[in-house]
């Protein structure tokens, strides 16, 4: 509920605060004191848009602070997720506004954004403003109001229908994350490349070896034509300047005199030497001629290999050491993509598991909300009746929310989508309450569907803001007994021009409009009995000094004790 309420420099409010009883707090005053800004104040408090010229001419800035006490175990959960501690169940919010409409937003002390301000507010209050802000016109709120009327079985149908919807969400994004990610070559050409490598079977170094045979064979006529010549120099047949025979002739020729000189001795050795390595040589030389033979099927199959491997280095590298990297670097990016392929494929088959479940607690859902219907009806129709209503009629329409081939159209509550129909005079048909209801009837229908739910409806702080238009005498008396019957499930907060409704009060303000100097300001005061009286004679006669309204005002405040005290 909410305790205190503090404001600073809002608009023509230069400070006040105002602490609020548990039960029926009504704010009354003359047309144009100023009662809208307090409903303006709250709104702003809990997060709603900034206008324009909020920020007054007190000071630089505009200071709203709400004081509430905290039972609901869901705001708990909210505040301990965004690290706010509560102390002693107290929650205090305060927003300070700047001209610029720049805001700060603080929760027992922290600072948080907006939304998490407006998730928190939501279930903290429910306002209801003039015809145009109910949120009763729109019929995208209906189904939330016939929810509350479920039991804890029903709460947790909801719960799992929104979590069913939420994995599927999930799993969507997550498909739709991994189809986004693979890569536009297909698995088919990244194959064929791996399988074009594998083919060759390739060794690291091997386009050395294969250069090497290739040419060897490109010039195998130059090499048998070079080494034959040289044979030739060697052996000395048909050649009597033969390396050979030289080299002999000059053996022979130093052997004689070897003798006689040391020197002469060595040189001697020396050639009988060089003799024997030329022998060598000359056949070794003649073993490689008579070994040189052109292996054609060869040639031919290290030219077709040398080919291949080149023009694999021109799709993936110089050497083969780059084509074998290449080659590890496609086969982890086709094993990336079929396994993203087996991973989608194993989504898509969850996701229809997933949908499956969906669709069966969805619709059972539906069914717990068509059970839920018959109760709620009657008990908005007696609340109407009550209400001097008693030929209108209410209806909770599930309208059609299927798509083509029998599929529903998902969201988080479920398929069903509902309307609430009204008639409000014998014979008119049912239509959606938008169209049909005047502003005084659409105020008494919240407050009909607000005494249905008295007992499951989580938010337990009411504001209504001159929800009595369009009705007055006899109406405006039940009107104001039902505000009080509230009370015993909420606590309400209520903006009225209506003395019928004010004389339910538990505590009752006064709005004022004070010009001091050149200032205009607007002032509110709590009033006592007396007080209480003149001001209600006052919204009967217009005079707060006539005897006959201070009488009647005497009278109605008499009744009304009565009336609360037997109810």
């Amino acid at each position: 509920m909410l305790l205190e309420m503090g404001i600073e420099n809002f608009i023509l409010i230069k400070k006040l605060n105002i602490s609020f009883t548990n039960g029926l707090n009504v704010f009354t005053g003359e047309t144009g004191a100023g009662k809208s800004m307090i409903i303006g104040g709250i709104n702003i408090g809990l997060g709603e848009k900034i206008s324009d010229d909020v920020v007054g001419i007190f000071g630089d800035k505009a200071v709203i602070q709400l004081v509430f006490s905290v039972e609901n175990p869901e705001i708990s959960e909210i505040l301990q997720s965004n690290g706010i501690d509560l102390e002693d169940q107290m929650l205090i919010i305060t927003r300070e506004i700047f001209p610029s409409h720049r805001s700060v937003v603080r929760m027992n002390g922290r600072v948080v954004t907006l939304s998490v301000l407006k998730e928190v507010s939501s279930h903290l209050m429910d306002i209801h403003g003039q015809h145009a802000h109910q949120a009763l016109l729109y019929p995208k709120n209906h189904l939330h109001y016939l929810d509350l009327m479920g039991d804890i079985t029903h709460e947790n149908l909801i719960k799992s229908v929104e979590k069913s919807y939420k994995n599927i969400k999930d799993l969507e994004s997550q498909i739709k994350d991994i189809e986004g990610d693979q890569s536009p070559v297909d698995e088919d050409y990244l194959s064929f490349q791996i399988q074009e490598i594998d083919a060759l079977n390739l060794k690291e170094d091997e386009d050395e070896a294969l250069s090497q045979k290739y040419e060897y064979y490109k010039n195998i006529e130059m090499i048998f034509k070079n080494m034959q010549q040289i044979y030739d120099a060697f052996s000395g047949d048909e050649n009597p300047y033969s390396i050979k025979d030289t080299s002999t002739k000059c053996s022979q020729l130093i052997q004689p005199v070897a003798a006689f000189d040391p020197v002469l001795t060595d040189l001697s050795d020396n050639l009988q030497s060089l003799v024997y390595q030329i022998d060598d040589i000359g056949l070794e030389i003649r073993r490689y001629i008579e070994g040189l033979e052109v292996d054609e099927a060869e040639m031919h199959e290290v030219e077709i290999r040398m080919n291949a491997v080149n023009d694999l280095k021109l799709k993936h590298g110089k050497t083969i050491t780059d084509i074998l990297n290449k080659r590890d670097k496609l086969q982890k990016q086709l094993n990336d993509k079929l396994g993203k392929q087996d991973q989608l494929n194993h989504f898509r088959k969850l996701l229809m598991d997933k949908k499956k479940i969906y669709l069966d607690q969805a619709q059972k859902l539906h069914e717990s909300r068509q059970q839920l219907v018959p109760d709620f009806e009657n008990h908005v129709m007696d609340e109407m009746s009550l209400l001097n209503m008693k030929d209108g009629r209410f209806k909770v329409d599930f309208q059609d929310n299927n798509l083509e081939a029998g599929a529903y159209r998902l969201s988080k509550n479920g398929f069903d989508q509902v309307s609430f129909l009204i008639s409000t005079n014998p014979g008119m048909a049912l239509s959606p309450l938008s169209k049909v209801a005047s502003g005084g009837e659409i105020s008494r229908m919240m407050l009909a569907i607000k005494m249905a739910l008295a007992h499951h409806d989580e938010v337990r702080t009411l504001v209504f803001d001159e929800v009595d238009t369009g009705i007055s005498g006899a109406t405006a008396l039940v009107v104001g007994e039902k505000m009080h019957q509230l009370t015993k499930n909420y606590q309400v907060l209520l903006i009225t021009h209506l003395a019928q409704i004010s004389i339910m009060a538990d505590q009752h303000f006064v709005i004022d409009k004070v010009i001091e100097g050149q200032k205009t300001e607007t002032k509110v005061r709590t009033l006592n009995a007396s007080e209480r009286q003149k001001e209600i004679a006052r919204m009967l006669s217009g005079d707060e000094t006539s005897k006959i309204s201070i009488e009647n005002a005497q009278e109605m405040m008499e009744n009304a004790q009565k009336f609360k005290a037997l109810s």
